[in-house]
């Protein structure tokens, strides 16, 4: 089997992430694996890949504000991933997010090639430009699968009947965090950007500062929003308590030295690093939102708040921080969750959905 893979880049973040270990188990399994993506040539994969997949970045990441450069640079866009498609040949081509997957599907338009398309955010929260909208209802029942990552995700599509459920998949880390008797280390990770909530958790570690001098808070990540959090923290007078070190790459090593995780998203495709931390053994507090309470059962493997209540989340933080035995009890339930999403499992539902398509196509 031959699969195309396509996405924007190859940043850091959970679809690429995703994409990255989804070709590399293709390309293990001794099938063609084809990475596309919009990036400049010289890009490097924030993820790493297997030397088998070819990975072709066609530098055509630049949009013009213009309005006429900019429907040019799309239409260049189309013209050339349908070129490329065509030369490529695949048995299949997979899509990630939103914007890929509808120029994708305008690319491959009239070729006999099936194309998944993988939604990587809830489409009920995650709004489009009325254009994109619009497209994406016209062209969505033309794809062979649109794959969503929860069951609310594939209630936003229906009455379509090409969905397919699957999460994303949770590793065994290498190494566990150990719970202390005292917390020393909150952390959180995710791109800095506003509906990661990030705000709302500085603003409630800022309450509880001055009565556990101890404490530190770590946000691992990079966006847009960096400097906006930067001048909170300065604001709050929280500059030498509260850090914000950039993307890493060992992020395991990071959730390892932590005491408590606190995950405060308006909303989410599905939570891969809060999976992660729950996988790492870290007691958990989370926001309400959609994907978080996919994998979040209150009370049982960890906390729930609702979206940006910044006096609930500091109710609970002061909670946790002050009961070791709670922290225990849902690292030890946190840490069943790579039972439920392990590799094997989620990489063969992959297989499942792919695999006919290709027979079908061939």
């Amino acid at each position: 089997m031959h699969v195309v893979l396509i996405i924007s880049s190859l940043s850091a973040g959970g679809a690429e992430r995703v994409l990255s270990g989804l070709a590399n188990h293709w390309a293990k399994r001794g099938h063609t694996v084809t990475i596309l993506t919009l990036a400049p040539s010289d890009a490097i994969p924030f993820y790493p890949l297997d030397k088998k997949i070819k990975l072709e970045q066609l530098g055509l990441s630049e949009i013009s504000r213009s309005l006429p450069h900019r429907l040019l640079n799309i239409l260049k866009r189309i013209l050339t991933l349908r070129k490329t498609i065509k030369t490529l040949s695949p048995d299949v081509v997979v899509s990630f997010i939103s914007s890929m997957n509808i120029t994708t599907l305008l690319a491959t338009w009239g070729l006999t090639i099936p194309v998944v398309v993988s939604e990587r955010t809830h489409p009920l929260y995650h709004k489009l430009p009325p254009l994109d909208n619009l497209l994406r209802r016209l062209l969505y029942p033309k794809a062979a699968k649109i794959v969503v990552q929860t069951q609310s995700a594939a209630d936003y599509f229906l009455p379509l009947d090409n969905i397919a459920v699957i999460p994303n998949s949770v590793r065994i880390p290498p190494i566990l965090a150990q719970q202390q008797e005292d917390v020393h280390h909150i952390i959180s990770v995710g791109r800095l950007i506003p509906s990661k909530g990030f705000d709302s958790l500085i603003q409630a570690f800022g309450k509880i500062a001055h009565d556990f001098p101890k404490i530190h808070l770590t946000l691992y990540g990079e966006g847009e929003e960096r400097r906006n959090l930067e001048k909170l923290v300065s604001e709050l007078n929280l500059k030498d308590r509260i850090d914000l070190p950039g993307l890493v790459q060992d992020v395991q090593a990071k959730l390892a030295k932590a005491d408590l995780f606190i995950f405060p998203s308006h909303y989410e495709g599905f939570p891969n690093a809060l999976c992660e931390a729950m996988a790492a053994g870290l007691p958990i507090i989370a926001s309400n939102c959609s994907g978080n309470i996919d994998v979040i059962q209150d009370g049982v493997n960890g906390r729930l708040f609702p979206v940006a209540d910044i006096g609930k989340l500091t109710h609970l933080m002061r909670e946790l921080i002050q009961d070791p035995a709670q922290r225990h009890r849902l690292s030890i339930e946190a840490q069943k969750i790579t039972e439920h999403l392990a590799e094997d499992k989620i990489y063969q539902m992959w297989d499942d959905l792919i695999c006919p398509l290709t027979a079908f196509a061939k």
